[in-house]
């Protein structure tokens, strides 16, 4: 693929970024709403916890993973940052299997349990509706230190042997 041009390329990078931090914050929103349905003594505020996490999750979760996926993958394309790169890799892989585990896991789960919920009486819920927030947070920062510190170099390069320094006298 062509390299993208100026433009173009800081377009994707912003649309790429927002979609990044808006993934992130929708996590660390379920994040709190988990634990709020989960430590309320209220009845209708679990309720409302759960359900806000559902509908969340059921309109905002698809649309914003799929497009910081979908752009992550162009500027991969279209940019030296190749999925020659570990790093590269690494995001991706993340990014793919996360996005995958919320359209398999995570939105089917958090209907379910809104589904059987009743606002009149407080009910246990499994502390498994905060793993997957959980989890995504701290991979959607991982993949945020992984594009800002660009850990590894190219997959397969030889790394070089460093250049001799001279000896120095003490004089």
């Amino acid at each position: 693929m062509r390299k993208l041009r100026r433009p173009a390329y800081r377009a994707l990078v912003i649309t790429h970024v927002a979609a990044s931090v808006g993934w992130l914050g929708l996590s660390l929103s379920l994040l709190v709403l988990g634990v709020w349905a989960l430590t309320t003594a209220d009845p209708a505020s679990q309720f409302a916890a759960v359900t806000a996490a559902a509908r969340l999750a059921g309109t905002l979760a698809v649309p914003i993973g799929a497009l910081a996926l979908a752009t992550g993958v162009w500027l991969m394309l279209g940019t030296r940052w190749s999925i020659a790169y570990t790093w590269v890799l690494v995001k991706l892989a993340a990014t793919a299997v996360t996005f995958a585990l919320t359209v398999v896991l995570l939105r089917p789960g958090l209907a379910a349990a809104a589904a059987g919920l009743d606002p009149r009486h407080l009910q246990v819920i499994d502390a498994q509706i905060i793993a997957g927030p959980v989890v995504s947070s701290a991979v959607y920062l991982g993949a945020t230190v992984l594009s800002y510190v660009k850990p590894w170099g190219r997959r397969g390069a030889r790394v070089p042997a460093p250049a001799p320094v001279p000896a120095r006298s003490g004089r």
